[in-house]
């Protein structure tokens, strides 16, 4: 077994942006190289997925604290804390349940493959949230969510499936995971904590 070689932060980004624009403006070639990868769930979110959804709650934290009246670092953490959770719980709640799902639509059920599907698919919604974050008056912005549904088509078609209709269907429930699911987390948790 091959030793992983650490990886600078610096270098990190770098991956993550590059990443970033193939997802977004080759994603057919982008996908081909993804699979090709071996790589695993822990990994995968290491590198790309909590890097962004740490961008995201420290851009929640700071536009609470720059955007409110009363300067309340209880609060503005408090918010921060709650997307992290949303996020990062959300994905991988979304990651178990396309796991499970995969047996359902006849296709390869594989920890790595669904890492791979709802963590690659679910960029365009951390990139959207990081924006509308930032600038609150962008939150039309969030229509462009729907383009994890095209994302995750192109890197599902690719798949051995019993047919073209039961990938469709599936990218259509990896999405409908990867949205609602931590809207849900968020929800709950918003009612529960105090604000």
């Amino acid at each position: 077994m091959e030793e992983k070689q650490p990886v600078t932060t610096v270098q990190m980004y770098r991956n993550l942006g590059e990443r970033l624009k193939g997802l977004f403006f080759t994603p057919a070639e982008e996908w081909r190289k993804i699979h090709r990868e071996h790589i695993s769930f822990n990994d995968i979110a290491g590198q790309f997925a909590l890097p962004l959804i740490g961008m995201v709650s420290l851009a929640t934290f700071l536009s609470h604290l720059i955007n409110q009246q009363a300067f309340i670092f209880e609060l503005a953490l408090k918010k921060a804390l709650l997307i992290f959770v949303a996020l990062f719980g959300g994905l991988f709640l979304a990651w178990v349940l396309v796991f499970r799902t995969m047996k359902i639509f006849r296709m390869l059920s594989s920890r790595e493959l669904a890492a791979k599907l709802t963590i690659y698919s679910s960029a365009p919604l951390y990139v959207v949230t990081l924006i509308s974050v930032l600038i609150p008056e962008f939150f039309f912005v969030h229509i462009l969510v729907v383009y994890s549904l095209y994302i995750c088509w192109i890197g599902v078609r690719s798949l051995p499936a019993s047919s073209s209709e039961k990938r469709l269907v599936f990218a259509l429930f990896v999405f409908l995971s990867l949205v609602a699911i931590p809207y849900i987390i968020r929800i709950v948790l918003f009612h529960f904590i105090s604000f």
